[in-house]
């Protein structure tokens, strides 16, 4: 830090511009005096006069007229420059403190941000916080004090003391002197007592302002643990120990101040009594005891002064002190040696070589840990909690200094690589993500100096965030919040990989990249990341295994040591400790399958959202925003979640009150369109002026890539659309209709066997196609209680390469066929139906009867449908004893079904759903 002689050598000019004007106005101040006892001395002649030509002895007149005069214009003229030149001295100073205080506190967090991570593991930065403010502060009062305060303050009683030297007793220089000494002593004495109550209470202070910070910063911990009052009672604790140090030092200085004002009182009674005493005698005027007086009093403020100069100095170089233990830590250099350095566009090579370290001594974390990541490819390492996982990323970065080993990017070792040729090559998207209060924009960008708009929006559409941003009142202009709350986890975590993305580093560490995200959310993300990481030498660090089966080396850390080593397959059939972890989160996988099965069963999504309205109906009254809806019950049967999907609209729900400016307007509408039930939400955010601040703990906004994701897992849809002339955002939900109307009857939750009298599809063989999983599960649930047999397919081209491989005796009785298979056509599968029976030579009497059964409700569907090869046209949701009828009438006579090693066991998929194992082969 710099001194204050360093300070004022920088700035000379402006200090000795400073320096003069305090010396003139000093000059002029002690020159008042002066000019006072004259004026006095003169009214005093003229008094006299007047007594002495009462007596008959008149004087001249002019000369005690004018002479007065002038005295009094030359005092009034010395008062005024002594204000003016105080006042150019501030105008000519001002600058070289502020910027002073500037300097010190910009190097203060330029040299806490070089530090190490180790560093600020250890600190409080409430603390921190405090000691750089209360320091940078003392700097700028001991440069005030050195320049403004001692300097004038010598200056006047150096003068003081040459005129009464010069003109008076020497008695009076003695009693002056004597009384600075008794005075400079006694404060000397009392305030270093109180300098100690003062650091005490500085350390206090810092304490209880970092438990106010640390506090704040995890409130949502606070009250999710109830832990509001022990909060307080631990801040209210840290307070009074504050405010009882705070008391003895107030009582120290009370006693300090009460010692000064005897010491003063004493001196000033002694000068005006000797004073007094001359006065009496003849030897001094009255203009004389009026000078003494007025000096004596002049002087006792520049006392009081030194003596405040002393006892806020000390203070002051305590808090100096702290400031200066903190820029004493040893800092990382922020400039590359002389050395090779990393350049954009390389694929680096990056070799561990028996690699130690541990954060505390005894306590290792990494034991010789040596692998190798080839240039562009991808090594992932997964293991256990504590394992060392993050460790191997924060030492890549220099983070901390591997105890032993070495590692090396391209055959050099990086500790002779500069780190910002080192970190400027590195991408990082961590586990916990934390944003600068400021724009979406300025978050992303952060990621490359000197980005533009357009390379912002690019980063945030491959990091599949830009349907969100645009959604929002001021797009990529919004503010996130402290920390990033006004964002939910998952969005916080994909702007981290979009400023990842927009640096565009040769070398990658996802760190637990999307452990924010749920399964599906992740994996619509991981193929950017798959995209992004294909020609980069990329680290990961996995906690779900699911998302790195394509990597090219997985390394497995068990206590800080490598115990597997291998690509997915390899370390599976080993049987070993990562087929150990790749079993439990499959397990895991099926009981969430499970569990989200179990759960579905008939909803009308239109019962659902009154519900979500009737909820939301207190934050619309006191908002004064006016609720639209055009809901059409008949359109909204679908088999799904209720609680989940009473979560996902409440939280869309509120999202869009929260775009909406008070006093406007949201409308929700529920139709049919072709299969789904459409449901469009649309905000009033077209005439909002800024996004609305949530509520304290609240959810701040929706998720569009959770909700895309609960929407998905129900087989639907989930879209944002921008606002358009007189609307706002639009968000627009498809969820495909139920295949079958229960009817108020409960279907089986299981397969089980139905009583004899239920069987009206006894012995049916039944081929089901529909590429809506929920849908094809009722199917088949409802057919086999109907003692159908039942198999179901995705897609419509594996059902007929399926039947190709059958003899035609052993076709099923009839298909059901949805019309919209997602990139297939129903009309295009059954007319290769009836392409494959003509190419068999399947007779007339022989073919396999199809129905359409499908969303798609209108005339000129049904004719269509007709057209292509279908017998019926059924629209859904169907009613079961309708549907039943229908097979019954197409299949008159029953037939003797196939024998069942021909074909998929009875109540099963011919295709396996996709799972993490295998993949989604769609």
């Amino acid at each position: 830090m710099d001194t204050l002689w360093t300070v004022l050598r920088r700035h000379r000019r402006a200090a000795l511009l400073a320096a003069l004007f305090l010396v003139l106005a000093k000059v002029a101040s002690v020159g008042v005096p002066l000019v006072l006892k004259r004026i006095v001395d003169e009214f005093t002649i003229a008094e006299a006069a007047r007594n002495a030509a009462l007596a008959g002895n008149p004087p001249a007149i002019a000369p005690l007229v004018a002479v007065p005069v002038f005295l009094l214009i030359g005092y009034s003229l010395l008062r005024f420059s002594s204000t003016l030149f105080v006042e150019l001295r501030d105008m000519s100073f001002v600058r070289v403190t502020l910027d002073s205080i500037s300097g010190t506190a910009e190097r203060s967090l330029l040299h806490l941000l070089r530090v190490g991570p180790a560093f600020h593991a250890s600190r409080n930065s409430g603390a921190l916080l405090h000691d750089v403010n209360r320091g940078t502060a003392a700097v700028g009062f001991l440069l005030g004090a050195a320049l403004f305060t001692l300097l004038p303050t010598l200056v006047e009683i150096g003068g003081v003391l040459i005129v009464m030297i010069a003109g008076y007793s020497l008695w009076f220089t003695a009693i002056v002197l004597g009384t600075f000494g008794v005075y400079a002593f006694y404060t000397f004495a009392m305030t270093k007592r109180r300098v100690e109550f003062e650091a005490r209470v500085n350390a206090t202070g810092a304490r209880a302002e970092g438990s106010l910070l640390d506090s704040l910063l995890n409130y949502e911990a606070v009250k999710v643990n109830v832990r509001e009052r022990h909060e307080a009672q631990r801040y209210a604790a840290l307070m009074g120990e504050w405010s009882e140090l705070s008391v003895q030092s107030q009582y120290a200085l009370s006693r300090l101040h009460l010692g000064q004002g005897a010491i003063i009182a004493a001196g000033v009674a002694a000068i005006m009594l000797l004073a007094g005493e001359y006065t009496m005698q003849g030897a001094m005027t009255v203009g004389d005891l009026v000078l003494v007086n007025a000096y004596v009093l002049q002087i006792c403020m520049p006392l009081n002064a030194l003596g405040f100069l002393f006892r806020e100095t000390r203070d002051a170089m305590v808090n100096i002190d702290r400031l200066s233990v903190l820029l004493r830590n040893p800092v990382e250099p922020d400039e590359d040696p002389p050395h090779r350095a990393l350049l954009e566009g390389n694929r680096p090579r990056v070799a561990f070589e028996d690699v130690e370290f541990s954060y505390e001594p005894g306590r290792p974390i990494l034991q010789g840990v040596s692998f190798v990541i080839e240039p562009g490819r991808t090594t992932a390492v997964v293991g256990g909690s504590g394992s060392g996982k993050s460790t191997l990323a924060r030492l890549l970065m220099r983070m901390y200094e591997v105890d032993g080993g070495r590692i090396l990017v391209d055959d050099t070792d990086i500790r002779r690589i500069g780190l910002p040729s080192l970190r400027g090559a590195i991408g990082v998207v961590p586990q916990d993500t934390v944003l600068f209060n400021d724009t979406i924009a300025y978050n992303i960008a952060y990621g490359r100096a000197g980005a533009t708009q357009a390379d912002v929006i690019e980063a945030a559409k491959a990091a599949q965030l830009h349907e969100l941003i645009m959604s929002l009142p001021q797009q990529y202009d919004t503010p996130v919040g402290e920390r990033g709350l006004m964002l939910s986890g998952g969005e916080r975590q994909r702007l981290a990989i979009a400023r990842a993305l927009l640096k565009d580093p040769p070398m990658l560490i996802f760190d637990e990249a999307t452990s924010a995200l749920d399964t599906r959310a992740e994996r619509a993300i991981q193929s950017e990341i798959d995209r992004i990481a294909r020609d980069r030498t990329t680290l990961i660090i996995a906690h779900r295994l699911s998302t790195i089966v394509d990597a090219d080396e997985i390394i497995v850390l068990d206590r800080g040591r490598i115990v597997e080593r291998g690509r997915h397959d390899e370390l599976l059939g080993r049987r070993g400790l990562y087929a150990q972890l790749w079993n439990l989160q499959q397990q895991q996988l099926d009981v969430e399958r499970t569990e989200r099965r179990l759960a579905r069963q008939p909803v009308n999504v239109g019962v659902v959202l009154a519900s979500v309205l009737d909820g939301v109906r207190g934050i619309v009254d006191e908002r004064s925003i006016q609720i639209f809806t055009d809901i059409e019950l008949a359109q909204a049967r679908i088999t799904g979640d209720p609680s989940v999907l009473s979560q996902a609209l409440w939280d869309l729900t509120l999202h869009a009150l929260n775009a909406t400016p008070d006093g406007g307007r949201i409308e929700w509408a529920i139709t049919r369109h072709e299969g789904s039930a459409r449901l469009v939400l649309t905000d009033g955010s077209h005439s909002a002026g800024e996004l609305r601040a949530p509520p304290p703990g609240g959810v701040p906004s929706a998720d569009p890539l959770q909700l895309r994701s609960v929407f998905e897992r129900h087989g639907g849809r989930f879209a944002i659309e921008p606002p358009g002339p007189g609307h706002g955002t639009r968000y627009v939900v498809d969820l495909p209709l139920r295949a079958i109307d229960a009817g108020g009857v409960a279907l089986p939750a299981a397969k089980e066997s139905a009583p004899p009298a239920a069987r009206r599809l006894g012995g049916l063989r039944i081929v089901a196609i529909d590429d809506v999983a929920d849908v094809r599960e009722m199917l088949q649930l409802t057919l086999e209680h109907e003692g159908a047999e039942v198999v179901t397919f995705e897609h419509g081209f594996d059902a007929l390469e399926w039947l190709s491989a059958l003899a035609p005796a052993r076709w099923p009785d009839i298909v059901l066929c949805d019309i919209a298979l997602g990139d297939e056509d129903g009309h295009d599968v059954v007319r290769g139906l009836r392409q494959l029976e003509a190419r068999l030579g399947i007779g007339l009497d022989r073919r396999t009867p199809a129905i359409a059964l499908t969303g798609m409700a209108k005339p000129e569907d049904r004719l269509r449908a007709l057209m292509a090869g279908f017998q019926v046209h059924l629209t859904k949701p169907v009613q079961v004893d309708e549907l039943v009828a229908t097979i019954r009438r197409l299949v008159p006579a029953k037939r003797v079904p196939a024998p069942a090693g021909d074909r998929p066991q009875s109540g099963q998929e011919a295709r396996t759903e996709p799972s993490a194992s295998t993949g989604d082969k769609r």
